[in-house]
């Protein structure tokens, strides 16, 4: 808190920058959400028009199935993309939020961006429900599920992710682990660096777990890689926990 005369307001520097991280992710996630729908929308009724469109001569009709097909990829598309309500920043307080159906719509919104679709979502939830900041706690699960997606490994049978979600005396532990082809060796902790660009496959997408640390630790928790014998990635999440009246002015 900084120092104010009785006719000025009181500004908390450190929970404005925290907003201000929210809204900043939250238009960039909106952006590139729209961005992908533009182009996946433009593409389906390209080819639905083509469907519906009179075909050459002697070649075999489309049949009503294929249009149904291709019309129900795109509203598959749009539900997948389609936000819970009561979720933005703008609100910038503490909410009571049931973790189960926004894990699922943030992990099927990762799936479409890294095109992991052979993957399955494990939610080992202690916990149905956080109080806490709905648009902060949607991008670190974003950004861990996408770092575990785009690591997956492509040789396994199949592919998950796992989410468990535990409550303690202080807050809570979010737990993200995946089988995936997990970091190089000596590479899990530097992954947390803002700057850190290792030259390896992980390539930009270290900047997603850095941003989760910088959201957590503004947030008053922390995140530490846990080492797991075998292949894959697991981050623990301690999140402090904060009573629904603590950001209602």
């Amino acid at each position: 808190m900084t120092d104010a005369t009785p006719d000025q307001p009181v500004l908390d520097t450190d929970r404005l920058l925290a907003y201000v991280a929210d809204l900043e992710l939250e238009v960039d996630r909106l952006r590139r959400q729209s961005r992908f729908l533009e182009k996946h929308a433009a593409k389906s009724l390209a080819h639905i028009l083509k469907l519906c469109t009179a075909p050459d001569p002697g070649a075999p009709l489309p049949t009503l199935g294929e249009v149904e097909t291709a019309a129900r990829g795109l509203v598959d598309v749009v539900r997948d993309l389609h936000d819970p309500p009561g979720y933005h920043p703008a609100h910038d307080q503490v909410v009571a939020m049931a973790v189960r159906p926004v894990a699922e719509q943030v992990f099927r919104w990762q799936q479409r961006l890294t095109g992991a679709r052979p993957v399955e979502l494990r939610l080992e939830l202690e916990q149905d429900h956080v109080e806490w900041f709905p648009a902060r706690f949607r991008h670190i699960l974003g950004n861990l599920m996408s770092d575990a997606l785009r690591h997956r490994d492509p040789a396994a049978e199949l592919g998950w992710v796992a989410v468990g979600l535990r409550a303690t005396p202080t807050g809570y532990e979010l737990r993200v682990s995946d089988n995936g082809v997990g970091p190089p060796e000596g590479v899990d902790r530097r992954v947390l660096d803002l700057f850190y660009r290792p030259a390896t496959r992980l390539g930009a997408q270290a900047a997603g777990v850095a941003v989760v640390r910088l959201l957590v630790e503004q947030s008053g928790g922390s995140i530490t890689p846990v080492p797991r014998a075998g292949r894959g990635t697991d981050y623990l999440v301690t999140l402090p926990r904060y009573d629904l009246l603590d950001y209602l002015d």
